[in-house]
């Protein structure tokens, strides 16, 4: 790519919707290359440059942290095949971390539902000492088998 074919930093930020500040810390970890100058000490980008920051994030999107996606990156200039071996091993990692996450997430939500439903009034509430908040702190009733 020629030098006239690059683009600065702000126009970067613009077209992938990506922050300046978030550009410049990828750069620090080295997940894309350190650009070129201008004459007047500009950071001039490639399309190679923009590629990657859509790449990465597509891949964060998707659950990838930039650890990952750095590792990605790096196995990718190994070819093809131990690339794509690399995503689907992350990808399955990734399923299962989500699906532990969503039981958790749903264990949470039925707490919160029974401590709704369970919900202490302001005179009940007086009755005792709380710290702060009687809906957080009590313990909800067991439910009868």
């Amino acid at each position: 790519m020629e030098k006239d074919d690059r683009v600065q930093i702000g126009e970067v930020a613009k077209t992938t919707g990506t922050s300046i500040d978030t550009i410049r810390y990828y750069e620090k970890l080295d997940l894309l290359e350190k650009p070129i100058r201008s004459e007047g000490r500009f950071r001039l980008y490639s399309r190679e440059a923009v590629g990657k920051l859509r790449f990465i994030k597509k891949a964060q999107s998707l659950g990838l942290t930039l650890k990952e996606v750095k590792g990605i990156m790096q196995c990718s200039q190994q070819g093809l095949k131990p690339c794509c071996d690399l995503v689907r091993k992350l990808f399955t990692k990734k399923i299962e971390e989500f699906e532990s996450k969503i039981k958790e997430l749903q264990k949470m939500k039925k707490d919160l539902e029974t401590l709704l439903s369970e919900w202490v009034s302001t005179k009940e509430a007086k009755k005792r000492s709380y710290a702060v908040c009687p809906q957080i702190e009590r313990e909800p009733k067991r439910k009868r088998r």
